[in-house]
């Protein structure tokens, strides 16, 4: 939905409103990764401390050290790239308050910038070696590829996330294996669900475990992934959305550019796998 009203000035602040918050409405990919703010750190490269695998706590007998939580810790390196959109408006859209143009215009190009951010989650979950083997998710894929998503797929999936200990909360999809979902009595729908909370662009649950759709097409017929997203991954945000405005009075438009800061990195591969059914 579009946060541009009939009462509202169009200018840099409202454009970039409406980027941020269909960039932040629209992740999917993103959602594998746990967002921290790292705009107060002066780097473009962010070292962050994160607990490893190594239990950091256990009985203590007198007179003895307490487990240490630094024997249990790692630091992960995050690089940033910069995202960025520009927006072009008419002087006569603006002035003639031409608001559901202004909107459409600028959803077109937050959707951009929206792809954009996802497709690079996307490829730090897909990285490959020299082999052409994942490295950022479990090395053993589940499934047949008989290309259909069944309900034991998933299933399937939560069992390899959970013997190594992740509880699996997010489970996104294709949009053919959604229509695989979608028939199955097995799938609870988002609209059946009352009260409970799911996440942000859910359209339901497998098992307790919240679904998105990727309709980028990045995953094919049969094809998922299934997270632990508390545990998988970190998403850095160096910089906050900005924008700057200037003109092009050769054509009578004003322009807004809305960018950002950007990096991601798995942490923990284990933490997701990929289903190809």
């Amino acid at each position: 939905m579009s946060t541009i009203l009939s009462n509202d000035v169009i200018d840099q602040e409202a454009v970039r409103a409406e980027v941020e918050q269909y960039a932040q409405e629209n992740r999917v990919f993103r959602q594998a990764f746990r967002q921290i703010d790292s705009t107060g750190i002066d780097s473009n490269t962010v070292e962050i401390p994160v607990l490893d695998e190594v239990r950091a706590a256990g009985v203590v007998d007198e007179g003895t050290s307490y487990p240490s939580a630094g024997d249990a810790t790692q630091k992960v390196t995050v690089e940033h790239n910069k995202y960025g959109v520009e927006v072009e408006l008419t002087y006569e859209s603006i002035e003639d308050a031409l608001l559901d143009v202004i909107a459409l215009h600028t959803e077109e190009r937050a959707a951009d910038l929206a792809d954009a951010l996802n497709e690079a989650a996307y490829a730090e979950i897909t990285e490959t070696d020299g082999n052409g083997n994942l490295v950022n998710l479990q090395g053993t894929t589940v499934g047949d590829d008989a290309g259909d998503l069944a309900y034991a797929d998933a299933v399937d999936a939560m069992t390899a996330l959970e013997a190594e200990s992740y509880d699996p909360d997010l489970l996104i999809v294709s949009a053919q294996s959604k229509g695989d979902l979608m028939k199955s009595d097995a799938f609870t729908r988002a609209s059946e669900l009352g009260d409970n909370v799911v996440r942000d662009g859910a359209f339901g649950q497998v098992a307790g475990v919240d679904v998105l759709v990727d309709d980028s097409g990045k995953l094919g017929a049969g094809e998922a992934m299934l997270f632990d997203s508390s545990r998988y991954g970190i998403e850095s945000q160096r910089e906050e959305m900005t924008s700057l405005e200037y003109d092009k009075e050769s054509e009578n438009k004003m322009v807004v550019q809305v960018r950002t800061r950007m990096g991601w990195t798995a942490i923990r591969p284990k933490a997701g796998v990929k289903i190809e059914a």
